[in-house]
């Protein structure tokens, strides 16, 4: 029996080591499919479709129209897993705030909205939550055969009136993720806090270390959303004779309808991700999964005839079959990152280490590569096509400081003025 630690270091448990493994001096790798400690997970019998239903049925009032059976399961069929949840989590917290106040659920009135956003604000909850939330209603509204438009009710004027007095008085500005930017060649003012080049060179030449490293150089280069980045098999990958390759996208937030994406992996990273792929021994599957880590410290021991052993040092890894999870992803930045703190290769004041390590999320690469382009003139445009965005308002949200430097008045007013 050994113990399996999880990605932030913690043991999960026991792993009878039963299968054959390659024996490296002191290092054991697992190959085969070692089966890791599970994390808690709903029942995988109760579906989301069947949460969301429940949860739609529990809401209605008793006086509710009927719901036309064919119309609610053509839009449940059109709707992503994802938006199911969203929508699943948005009721339940509408719903339990209604039946504290003795008020009817769905349909919503107008009214009812108002005082929800108000009891929202009372609880200090961000503009951009309310407006997702009452998003949410109006979807779960359309679900049961309300009218669109200005029909619903969370299109009362009284409703967008109450939301737009909120935000004049919070102000609508979003938090976003902590960039994790290049920090070298783009832009040699990044030399503060934490980048992907310090990350890259805090990774240890482990199999563990080497698994983080591909999973940051690829995330970066192709500005992958984590459910894109867990889903990458090598299949996907395509290697040019430059040494970099093409990153085939089966499907993502914004292509529902898995018509597919490119995107362009350099010859780095290509490095990063061909060592990992060998010293893992992946070929099929999503290739960047859990990997558990055993170490085990040499000890001698006296035995009966006075003489003692040694046991040689020891570290087993075990690789999991299953791909990793956003919390997983999010772990292995953090701890990568604490990590190049610790080695030096970090400039940040030990005060904010804490909070810079909070604000890194699974979307601060996407983040970083966005203002890293914007950092080198290119234009929101290309970045939202590059990133695989409908359109550029979320890359100019992303990179509204840096793009100043390159828009119009910026690149007219550098020649003309000195």
């Amino acid at each position: 029996m050994v113990t399996i630690d999880d990605e932030n270091g913690q043991g999960r448990g026991n792993f009878v080591v039963n299968e054959p493994v390659d024996k490296l001096g002191e290092i054991i790798v697992v190959r085969t499919d070692a089966t890791l400690p599970l994390r808690r997970k709903r029942a995988e019998s109760e579906s989301v479709d069947r949460r969301l239903i429940d949860a739609i049925v529990a809401a209605l009032s008793a006086d509710a129209d009927a719901i036309s059976e064919i119309g609610f399961e053509a839009q449940l069929a059109a709707m992503a897993d994802n938006s199911k949840r969203a929508l699943c989590a948005d009721l339940d917290c509408f719903a339990a705030w209604c039946r504290d106040e003795r008020r009817p659920i769905l349909p919503a009135e107008p009214e009812t909205l108002v005082l929800y956003i108000r009891a929202l604000d009372n609880m200090d909850k961000k503009p951009s939550t309310m407006a997702r939330r009452l998003a949410s209603l109006a979807t779960v509204q359309r679900l049961i055969g309300h009218s669109d438009g200005l029909a619903l009710s969370t299109n009362a004027p009284m409703v967008r009136a109450a939301l737009k007095a909120v935000r004049r008085r919070k102000g609508a500005h979003q938090k976003q993720a902590a960039p994790l930017r290049l920090g070298k060649a783009l832009d040699r003012t990044v030399t503060k806090g934490f980048t992907l080049a310090a990350l890259l060179d805090a990774c240890p030449g482990d199999l563990q270390g080497l698994r983080d490293a591909a999973l940051l150089s690829l995330g970066y280069d192709a500005g992958l959303r984590v459910s894109e980045l867990v889903a990458v098999e090598e299949c996907h990958i395509d290697p040019q004779e430059d040494g970099s390759a093409t990153l085939f996208i089966p499907s993502s937030k914004t292509d529902q309808e898995k018509i597919g994406a490119w995107a362009w992996l350099s010859p780095e990273t290509m490095r990063r991700v061909g060592a990992w792929l060998q010293a893992s021994g992946i070929h099929d599957g999503p290739i960047f999964r859990r990997v558990g880590v055993d170490r085990r410290r040499a000890r001698t021991e006296e035995g009966l005839d006075g003489n003692l052993s040694a046991d040689m040092a020891r570290t087993t890894y075990s690789i999991g079959t299953a791909s990793l999870t956003r919390q997983g992803v999010n772990a292995i930045y953090r701890r990568v990152a604490l990590s190049a703190y610790d080695k030096g290769l970090v400039t940040l004041p030990a005060s904010k280490v804490t909070p810079a390590l909070k604000a890194l999320s699974t979307h601060s690469l996407r983040v970083g590569l966005t203002q890293d382009l914007f950092a080198a003139g290119e234009d929101g445009v290309g970045i939202a096509q590059a990133l695989r965005w409908s359109s550029p308002t979320t890359a100019l949200r992303y990179g509204r400081k840096l793009a100043v430097g390159s828009n119009v008045a910026a690149r007219v007013l550098s020649r003309v003025r000195h």
